[in-house]
This record gives C-alpha cells, structure tokens and sequence, in this order.
C-alpha cells in the first residue's frame, strides 16, 4: 500500500516473517523434488549388484564349494608318505649301530693298551710305573777337570702286582744335546741289550749313569772326540719314562 507522498508504506514484523516463512518452505520443497527426482530406482540398483557379480567372479558363492572338493582329495595323498617314513628311520638306526659296534671293536683293537700283569715274569704297564731323573750329586751342575756328570734313575712300581720293566740302554735312553746337537745317547750301538728288573710295589730301583765326556754316533762309528767346555743338557725317553725334568748342566 503506497502512502500520500507516493513511497511505498512500511511493512509490519508480522507480515515480513511471514514471507520469509514462505520462501523458506518453497526452497525447501524444491530441494525435496530435486532430490527424490535423482534417487535411483530398486530395479537399477538391482542390475548393477548383478552385473558386479558377473564381472567379480571371486565374488560369486562357487569359490566356497570348490575348497572342499580339494582337501579331500590331498589328505590320502599325504597319508601315505607319512607312513613310509617311520619305516625308514628303523633301518638306518640299524645301520648306524653297526658302525658304531665296529668302531669300537676296531679302537679297541688299535689301542695298544698293555694288558695288565698277572705274574712277576709279566712287563710292567706304563701307567704303573714312575721314573724320576735327576744328578747323582744333589745340586751339582757344574763339572770341570775332565770330570763327567752322573745322573740317577729311580724307578717305581706302584702297582700292586710285582711285574717287570726293562731298565736297559735302548728302553731307559739317556740323551745329551748342546743347542741343537746330539751329543752322546746310550741307545747308540746298545741294539738288544736288556736289563730287566722285577719291581714289587712301593720299592723303588736305583741306578747311576755316568757319562764320560765322549760323543757317540748311531752308525758307530770310531770315534776319540770329547765334549767341549760349554753348556749341556741332558733328557731322559722311555716307555716308562713319562716326562721328567731335563737336567742343564756345564763342562770346564
């Protein structure tokens, strides 16, 4: 309604919130329309679930069906092999036995272990004998004027059956070396000479040996050479010997 000054009359509160009430609800009910027009259709929606489970085999409920179908077939498959095995294992077993039965007969065989006395006639074991070497003069290491060392052998039977222990030149070897060079041995030119002694228990036998200075050669040979003033050492080897010191001594 236009006033008498020809400007349009202001309108009331009522009468604006009223229109803009109007204008809401249609906008709102455009929207509805639009919405509902571009919602798909049940038989739309239907033809593409179909067409995915035609293009997505692995999707379709056969893959299911297809699991058992195999497993029962794998299983007598499988059984088989695990039975052969146990049969098998038996044998080599077996086999393994054998060899180890005559492994053992062999390393007894080869031990070469002596055999344990039963008289006084019979040698004496290694493991029962001691021998100790040492100078016939306690603490004597020095020798001048000509004059040769001695040194003593003890020997032991601790066993208790009384036995017999070769005490000779070959079997007891007395060697004596400066630096590097073998010097003298008893055991050169002594080839089957024995000296068996027969040993009770926790009796010790004594002997000297003596050296005079001289060198001795394994081919025999004749020969007036004697030791040089110098440095010595002197070893005992043996069967029965065992380790024992080495004895360092000197010539003037």
């Amino acid at each position: 309604m236009a006033s008498s000054t020809g400007h349009p009359a202001p309108v009331s509160k009522d009468i604006y919130w009223r229109r803009r009430a109007f204008v809401m609800i249609g906008v709102l009910l455009v929207l509805a329309l639009i919405a509902y027009a571009c919602r798909p259709s049940d038989g739309a929606s239907e033809t593409s679930s179909n067409q995915a489970a035609i293009e997505d085999p692995s999707a379709s409920p056969s893959v299911p069906e297809e699991e058992p179908s195999e497993d029962p077939s794998e299983e007598p498959e499988e059984e088989p092999s695990a039975s052969a095995s146990p049969s098998e294992e038996p044998s080599e077993g077996a086999g393994k036995d054998d060899d180890e039965e005559k492994a053992e007969d062999e390393e007894s065989e080869d031990s070469g272990e002596a055999a344990a006395p039963e008289s006084p006639e019979d040698a004496c074991r290694p493991q029962d004998v001691v021998v100790t070497f040492d100078f016939a003069e306690k603490d004597r290491d020095t020798y001048g004027g000509g004059a040769g060392p001695g040194f003593k052998v003890t020997v032991v039977n601790i066993a208790e059956q009384t036995c017999t222990v070769d005490v000779g030149p070959e079997a007891v070897e007395l060697i004596i070396h400066s630096g590097n060079d073998r010097i003298f041995s008893t055991a050169d030119c002594a080839e089957g000479k024995r000296e068996k002694q027969q040993l009770t228990q926790g009796r010790p036998y004594e002997y000297t040996l003596d050296w005079e200075r001289n060198r001795s050669f394994t081919d025999c040979r004749d020969s007036s050479a004697k030791a040089q003033p110098g440095w010595y050492k002197a070893n005992l080897k043996g069967d029965h010997v065992g380790n024992v010191d080495q004895l360092v001594f000197q010539l003037q």
